[in-house]
């Protein structure tokens, strides 16, 4: 399995003490096999086979297709304009990492973006060798719609949860969110 080289590193950090990184291999190197005792376990596979059976409910697929439509937009592009919607102006490499795409992938969607109108580029301040893109006004009008469409589709997942389950779910998320090392968005990359 190939992993671009620009890819961050994941923090894991297990329940006992100290911290272990798993680090992403250089383009090329290929990930532990199984055999060297990186198995799947009977959680991780369970785990897994729950979110690709939440993935299937077109439901939740459904509101960001017809925005993809309608705006002839990729989901790679729907993807970074989220980022860019969240973040602010963000530099080109890191919208990258934050996409899971390649630095040269990122400059044709950054391209497909402002020519249409919804992304534009700029030189950082303070490194001026650094490009920072950065949503427009149209940009940002979209971002708000796909914002609207995203919350509606969490809030019909929260609505099949009775408040407890929500705030059990929420629980979880934050603590691995600590356990993670409470990354900030700025660590997180």
């Amino acid at each position: 399995m190939r992993v671009p080289a620009n890819r961050p590193a994941l923090r894991v950090q297990p329940s006992g003490a100290g911290e272990e990184e798993l680090e992403l291999t250089e383009e090329g190197d290929t990930l532990p096999s199984e055999a060297e005792g990186d198995a799947p376990t009977p959680a991780s596979r369970r785990l897994h086979e729950l979110i690709i059976q939440l993935g299937r409910y077109r439901s939740l697929r459904d509101p960001l297709h017809g925005i993809c439509e309608s705006n002839q937009l990729t989901p790679t592009q729907i993807h970074a304009l989220m980022w860019l919607g969240n973040d602010g102006p963000t530099h080109v490499g890191v919208l990258a990492q934050r996409v899971g795409i390649t630095k040269k992938t990122i400059t044709g969607v950054v391209d497909r973006l402002e020519a249409m109108k919804l992304v534009e580029r700029t030189r950082d301040a303070e490194d001026r060798r650094a490009v920072v893109a950065q949503l427009t006004q149209e940009g940002a009008k979209l971002f708000n719609l796909i914002s609207r469409s995203v919350d509606q589709g969490l809030r019909r997942m929260l609505d099949l949860l009775p408040p407890d389950d929500q705030e059990a779910l929420f629980g979880l998320l934050e603590r691995m969110l600590k356990r993670l090392g409470g990354t900030t968005s700025e660590q997180a990359v």
